[in-house]
């Protein structure tokens, strides 16, 4: 008999461990029986000796369950250990585990390492540092960090703890822009603060203040940016695109106003930024300045910059002056984006026909259409009602051009279907929402019905849906109805977006919300709205009180209508500027019917040009008409 079979066969083998969550690992004498127990809940060490002592062999195939099994509990119990770092032995523990699932041919995944580098960061730097390097080097040997952002996120936070921000870097600049995410830009840059790894040189902080920004930390890129000892060009720039991107436009002609002052020369990059700033505020008085600033210092016309004055002034609302602009800029200073913005601004200014003129001049022109520059002119059919125009482009752009039509474009369609009464040819699977203000436009409550509650139980939490449908069944005497969808939006925690209207005056913005009294000429400016409606009254103006969700006397009605937000800002501007000269509202959601109706008779009666931009589109109101033609 071999030697070796001989000593297992005379040889006993020692009892199993038992675990007491009081004293830890026990030895059971033999032939004394022990009461049972259950098994301790919430104790890490218990668990930790049950996994160690029970792990099986199993086959190394991908394919194995048990295998899968295994890793899933070994990577559950390293996950626990790493949550509790001052646990003595925590790492070692994790560490043991670790090492046990290779002898028993189980290969880790990506969350083997990230919960035992996470164990590694949160531990005791010596050993925690040697082990971390060891897992980045087993890491890259199995080709984890090639397709696992979180490992590789996992690695940089370590070596960020460890103050090794040399390789916190290199592993973040292995990985290229497709293996990063959020999580790893925010990771670095902590771990760059924290160790105070922030060179003097203005390009490191630029670094920094680009990474917060592009990670929409902008609040944090603002105290970075504050603290810079020397800011140059980029710096700036960077900041006030940020601000830009981010929709806070205030923040950005703010900061480009102290730009200004620091820089006498300004670069092109900070310019186009301050320009779209300026458009989405719909503030012309900034967007001139800025452009007088582009003449006075002869900036050099480049298509981007072209394309963001000629935005610009179409967001403004003034239309003419941005074709006028755009004609004659020359070939080489403006390109399809140029054209692009032009033909948008005519389309939402209320000039489809004009639109899609110069979109047949581009392509006259060699100039070959992108999916935005089909939108605009889809948008130019869909503002005026132009079902067979519309399809036809939308075929050619899908069937000719080879262009695959996106969200956007169908959104548009159906949109265009919905308007012009074709409520019925409408795709129900594509954009409900562009048809449920479509059955309002045309009164179809049943239709409205059907398609509002769809989109209350698909899309829960937007406000949209519910108060469109509520507003349908209002506007058909349906009270009991609309009253419950807003008890459904109330009892789902769900907040109407407040409506608010402003009107620039010498470069400052006055906003106002419905039966707004915060500013200072509140009184002046109710007895002067009181006085203009009693003159569009005398011409047949007569509250629209049919949106009113709930039941009170009819007077009532009309004073709640009576003081919505553009009424108010309309009113202010009656007092704050010339007889005659241009009133331009902004309004953040859709003009309501009173409103509109109200306008159409002061520019009449008053004879005042007066533009609105709502949510959808810009309303020039002119002697009784609006370019919408009643079609918004």
């Amino acid at each position: 008999m071999p030697e070796h079979a001989g000593a297992e066969a005379g040889t006993r083998r020692p009892p199993c461990p038992r675990l007491s969550p009081a004293r830890g690992l026990a030895v059971s004498p033999p032939n004394r029986r022990l009461p049972r127990r259950a098994p301790p809940s919430g104790d890490l060490r218990y668990v930790f000796f049950l996994l160690l002592f029970s792990l099986p062999a199993v086959s190394p195939s991908p394919a194995c369950s048990a295998a899968a099994a295994v890793r899933f509990l070994c990577n559950t119990v390293i996950r626990g250990l790493a949550k509790r770092p001052r646990l003595p032995g925590a790492l070692s523990r994790s560490s043991l585990i670790f090492r046990r699932m290779a002898r028993a041919g189980v290969s880790p995944s990506g969350f083997s390492f990230t919960f035992l580098l996470q164990a590694c960061a949160g531990g005791s730097l010596g050993p925690g540092s040697a082990l971390g390097i060891q897992l980045h080097g087993a890491a890259v040997k199995n080709g984890v960090l090639l397709g696992d952002v979180c490992a590789r996120n996992s690695l940089i936070r370590f070596y960020s703890s460890c103050g090794a921000m040399e390789e916190a870097r290199r592993v973040f600049d292995e990985a290229g822009a497709g293996g990063i995410d959020v999580v790893s830009w925010n990771s670095l840059i902590d771990g760059c603060l924290n160790n105070g790894d922030v060179a003097e040189e203005p390009v490191s902080w630029n670094s920094m203040v680009t990474g917060l920004v592009r990670n929409g930390r902008l609040d944090a890129a603002r105290c970075l940016f504050d603290g810079m000892t020397e800011r140059n060009l980029v710096s700036w720039t960077v900041m006030i695109s940020g601000y830009t991107q981010s929709g806070q436009p205030k923040e950005a002609l703010s900061l480009f106003r102290e730009m200004q002052l620091v820089h006498r020369e300004l670069n092109t990059s900070a310019i186009v930024s301050a320009l779209s700033a300026a458009s989405q505020m719909g503030s012309l008085n900034h967007g001139q300045w800025i452009h007088a600033y582009v003449r006075r210092k002869r900036v050099r016309m480049e298509p981007s910059l072209s394309t963001a004055i000629v935005g610009m002034y179409a967001n403004c609302g003034s239309i003419e002056l941005a074709m006028q602009l755009f004609q004659g800029f020359k070939p080489p200073e403006k390109d399809l984006s140029t054209y692009t913005a032009a033909i948008f601004g005519l389309a939402m200014n209320g000039h489809g026909g004009e639109a899609l003129q110069l979109f047949e001049q581009m392509r006259s022109e060699g100039l070959e259409p992108d999916r935005v520059s089909y939108l605009a002119v889809l948008c130019g059919c869909n503002h005026m009602g132009w079902v067979d125009r519309g399809f036809y482009y939308f075929h050619s752009m899908v069937d000719e051009d080879g262009i695959a039509a996106e969200l956007d474009h169908y959104a548009c369609m159906v949109d265009l279907l919905g308007r012009a009464g074709h409520l019925k040819e409408a795709p129900d699977n594509v954009i409900w929402r562009s048809l449920l203000n479509a059955c309002r436009i045309h009164g179809d409550a049943e239709l409205g019905r059907r398609v509002g509650e769809f989109l209350i139980e698909s899309d829960r939490l937007h406000d949209g849906p519910y108060i469109a449908l509520s507003n349908i069944l209002v506007e058909c005497k349906n009270m009991g109805s609309a009253e419950r969808v807003r008890q459904t939006m109330r009892s789902r925690s769900i907040r109407r977006e407040p409506g608010f209207s402003s009107i620039e005056v010498n470069g400052v913005f006055h906003e106002f919300a419905a039966g707004d009294k915060s500013h200072e000429k509140t009184g002046e400016i109710y007895r002067k709205w009181e006085e203009i409606a009693g003159e569009i009254r005398r011409f047949g103006y007569a509250a629209e009180t049919r949106g009113i969700g709930f039941e009170c006397e009819e007077e009532e009605k009309e004073i709640i209508i009576g003081y919505h937000s553009e009424k108010l800002a309309i009113a202010f501007g009656f007092i704050i500027t010339e007889d005659g000269s241009p009133l331009r509202i902004v309004k953040n959601i859709r003009i309501c019917g009173d409103c509109h109706n109200a306008m159409k008779l002061i520019s009449m009666v008053f004879k005042r040009k007066v533009v609105v931009r709502d949510r959808k589109r810009f309303h020039h109101f002119e002697v009784g008409t609006c370019s919408c033609m009643d079609y918004w």
